[in-house]
């Protein structure tokens, strides 16, 4: 069910209304600037609607809600795609060992495998390891994002401050096919490059 506008003032409302946008969803779909553009929307009605787009998990166009201490570029759009916008938070709240924003998308019983490496059953292991295992990141460019029923799979690079590379694929299983279904499991696959010398 779509998530109604905020209050914005008739101008703004009546603004985006002509160009077909009735709801939160269809002004993700929109960049900040295009919307700026138009007569009747101010900024005041720009941040009114980014205070509701980030109460929804959702932002502008081209925009994430991520603030992240290393570059992020590639496929972040996840528009009207809740699976894709779960997919891309457990990316980065994994690069950044993020246990609360983890907690809050996996299932208690989480699974995460890299075939040939080993096999995490539980929150708890899958944190501990992260924890583990932390790395300074420079930059994550994320390749492809895609998500369908109860399946998705997003990919990409990660480079760390160190000149190491690792370029992944991560195929992931929710526990249903809603919109706000967590991660049950996750089979990573990983190729790493220690980098130059």
């Amino acid at each position: 069910m779509p998530t109604g506008l905020p209050n914005i003032g008739k101008p703004a409302t009546n603004a985006l209304q002509n160009i077909g946008v009735k709801s939160l969803e269809a002004v993700s779909k929109y960049e900040r600037t295009v919307l700026l553009g138009i007569h009747g929307i101010g900024p005041k009605a720009i941040e009114l609607l980014e205070e509701a787009l980030k109460a929804h998990n959702l932002n502008f166009k081209n925009e994430t809600n991520f603030e992240v201490p290393f570059e992020l570029t590639g496929d972040l759009s996840c528009d009207n795609a809740p699976k894709r916008r779960t997919m891309l938070t457990f990316l980065i709240a994994s690069a950044t060992v993020d246990k609360k924003k983890l907690s809050n998308i996996v299932t208690n019983d989480f699974v995460w495998e890299v075939p040939g490496s080993f096999k995490l059953e539980g929150f708890d292991d899958f944190y501990k390891e992260l924890e583990d295992h932390k790395i300074n990141i420079a930059s994550l460019e994320v390749k492809d994002n895609i998500s369908h029923g109860k399946v998705g799979a997003i990919h990409g690079t990660q480079i760390a401050q160190d000149g190491s590379i690792v370029y992944f694929t991560d195929i992931f299983k929710f526990e249903s096919h809603r919109k706000d279904a967590k991660v049950k499991s996750i089979t990573s696959y990983i190729i790493m490059n220690e980098g130059e010398s």
